[in-house]
Order: C-alpha cells, then structure tokens, then sequence
C-alpha cells in the first residue's frame, strides 16, 4: 500500500501534489450544482438563494485573511509571506483609498446583474449552515499557522470555475459585462493568490505532521464549500 501524500512528498513536490488533488476533487470542480448553472439549467429562484447566502461568505474573506495576517511573526524572514497575505486582504476588501472595490461589492454588482436587488442580498437571512460554514472558516484562520490555513485555501479551483462561469452567465443568464467584474477579475486575481499560497505551503512543508496538518485543512475547505452550496440547495424553492 502506498505511504499517504504527506508522507511521500515534501517541499514543492507535496505542493503540486495538493493543487493536483484540490483540482481533481473541490467542490468547485465536482458538485452538480456548478456544472447545472454552467449549462443554463439552474433556475433563477435557486440562484437567488446561492448568491444571497455566497455573499456572507464573501463579506467574511477579508476577516479570515486579517485572522491569517496576524498568525505571521514579526520577523524580518516572514516579511515575503506578510506581503503575500496583505496584498490578497487589500484584493479582498477593496482599496482603503476607494481606487477598487472589494469582492463583496463585486458580488453584489453581480447579482443585480441577475436581476437581484442588493438589499434583498444583503438583507437575507443566514441560513445555519452558512453560518457553521463561516464560522468554521474564520475559526481555521485565527487557530492554525498561517501555511497550513493557506493549504486549505480555494484559488486554484476557483480560477477554473469562474473561467466556466463567466461566459455561462452570458449566454444562459444574460448578464451583461459591466456585471461580471466578479468573474474577469478572479479569472486573474486567483492566478497570482495561488502562487501565493503555493509558496508558503512549498516553504512550510517540511515535516510529515506539517504537512498532514495542510492536508486536512485542504479537506476542511472542501467541507465547506459543499455546505454552502448543499445549505442553499437546500433551502431553495421547489
């Protein structure tokens, strides 16, 4: 029987053996639902409650980054990895001078896109599985080191899944360009945050224990992100 990953490989090996795994099996890339909406088969109710819920999440990002930012020491030898995390926290929440807006007012953006006004967004009510799911994610960030959090992280998967989405919105749900910033944006934005967080986890990997530990923190976000979307289908209208 073959040794489990995080035994065989270390270093930047165990990296491309992680985003080869998150590629082949995050919800991203394998649940139903997403392959339904790239086709144009997702009813617009459904989507009402995915978006409404998918923007808590959102609104969150920027906290757990904040969270992730203060488990990097102070010393002068993590100063690249504090960079990293701050410039995907500044991506996240919007330029504090008000030159960019973050990604939740993007999502929002979009879904008024849809036909959906933001205040009805804004003002739904969290389902509890959102809430277990943010709650989870911001308890990762704060508990663990700041590699094996970035282990977990989506940005790979995520660049293939809005490259599938951004022209399935266009042709199936007639959102039109000025609506899609969300999409254009992380189909590029993710590129450079997955070579962040590959560096800190190739860096980091340098003990079977390190290494299971981002393993399972990968697994963790999986979890989550198939709670989110299983907690909106489900609560969706019939």
């Amino acid at each position: 029987m073959a040794e489990p990953p995080w035994v065989r490989f270390e270093g930047e090996a165990f990296r491309r053996e992680l985003v080869k795994f998150k590629m082949s099996n995050h919800p991203f890339k394998t649940h139903p639902f997403f392959r339904q909406v790239e086709k144009g088969e997702t009813p617009r109710p459904t989507l009402f409650t995915w978006t409404s819920q998918f923007y808590p999440w959102l609104a969150c990002v920027p906290l757990a980054m904040a969270e992730r930012f203060s488990r990097c020491s102070w010393e002068t030898r993590f100063d690249p990895y504090r960079r990293m995390i701050l410039d995907q926290l500044v991506e996240e929440a919007g330029d504090p001078k008000g030159k960019a807006p973050g990604h939740p007012e993007l999502w929002l953006k979009f879904c008024e896109g849809l036909g959906f006004a933001r205040e009805k967004i804004t003002g739904a009510a969290l389902l509890p599985s959102t809430l277990v799911a943010i709650d989870d994610f911001l308890y990762l960030n704060r508990e663990v080191p700041f590699y094996v959090s970035a282990a977990g992280s989506s940005e790979p998967p995520n660049v293939e899944l809005c490259a599938r989405l951004y022209p399935a919105f266009k042709k199936h749900y007639g959102v039109d360009e000025d609506h899609l910033d969300y999409y254009r944006l992380h189909v590029t934005a993710d590129e450079e945050h997955s070579q962040f967080v590959g560096q800190m986890v190739a860096d980091f990997a340098t003990s079977p224990e390190i290494r299971k530990e981002m393993w399972d923190a990968m697994l963790r976000g999986f979890a989550l992100h198939r709670l989110l979307v299983d907690g909106a289908l489900a609560a969706a209208p019939a």
